[in-house]
This record gives structure tokens, sequence and C-alpha cells, in this order.
């Protein structure tokens, strides 16, 4: 009678993206949470989804998890984070995003949040970061600046 191995098979290395092959998921674990790849734009952007929460608990994780996609692909230009669907985050999660914001500066990859929900933009807002985030939106600015010129906030 065959007697069972003892030695266990040995992992299997991930497989490094094909270059070639663009739109292949980039290597971010599967049912990853708090983070999630969405189909790229084109070839040299990078598309993830932030779920949920972006707080204390997950924080080094997606700072991890993105670094990580944006070091397999050395052909990206682009860097875009969907916030559809993140519920809260906290002091932390502004930490990673100004980190990740800060890495593509220096690797030359444009940063982008795309659909800011109130909480975020709100908090963006509070601490100052807004503008530094999500600088020179077009889409967002005022159609008659005269409209706006008294919501500053300033008492009259």
């Amino acid at each position: 009678m065959p007697v069972a191995s003892s030695k266990a098979a040995a992992p299997r290395s991930p497989r490094t993206p094909d270059p070639r092959r663009w739109n292949r998921p980039v290597p971010i674990a599967p049912d990853a949470g708090p983070l999630r790849t969405l189909p790229p734009t084109d070839p040299h952007t990078l598309c993830l989804a932030l779920v949920g929460d972006l707080d204390y608990e997950v924080g080094d994780e997606v700072l991890h998890q993105v670094r990580r996609a944006l070091r397999a692909r050395e052909d990206l230009r682009e860097l875009r984070l969907d916030c559809r669907e993140l519920v809260t985050t906290d002091s932390t999660g502004l930490s990673v995003l100004l980190q990740l914001h800060r890495d593509a500066g220096r690797d030359g990859i444009g940063f982008h949040l795309d659909n800011v929900g109130p909480v975020l933009e709100r908090l963006l807002r509070v601490t100052g970061t807004y503008e530094h985030l999500r600088p020179g939106r077009p889409d967002e600015l005022p159609a008659d600046p005269e409209a706006t010129a008294g919501e500053s906030g300033a008492l009259h």
C-alpha cells in the first residue's frame, strides 16, 4: 500500500501580468475586500474601486495592494480610484489617499478620485485636501462664478 507523502505541494508564485495584455486583472487578492479592480479605460490606466470603509482597519492593506498593483505595471500613466462604493473614510484613509497621490506623482502617474460622494468630499474640504487631491476639475466649476461668490462661508 503506498504511503502518502508528507511533503506539501510548493505554492505557485503569482503570475506577472503580460504587458502586451493590459486588460488582464491587476494582481490584487481575490475578494480583496476594500479594493476591487475595474476594467481599464485605456492601456495605460489602472482603475480600482474603493469599497466599504477606508479606515484604520484596512488602510495599510489598501495602500500595499495599490502600491503592488502600480509596481506590476511599468507602462501606467494614470491611476483612477472610483469612490462610488466608499462608505466612510477616517484620518488613516485620508493618509492613504495622500500617500498614493504622492507615490503616483513621484512616478509620473496621474492620480484621479472619481465619483466622490458627499461624505468624502466634506472630509477633503474640511481638511483642506480637496484641491490637492482633485485639482482643477472643470466638470465641477460653477457655470456662473458670480452665483457662488457669497458661498464662501464668510459672515456679511
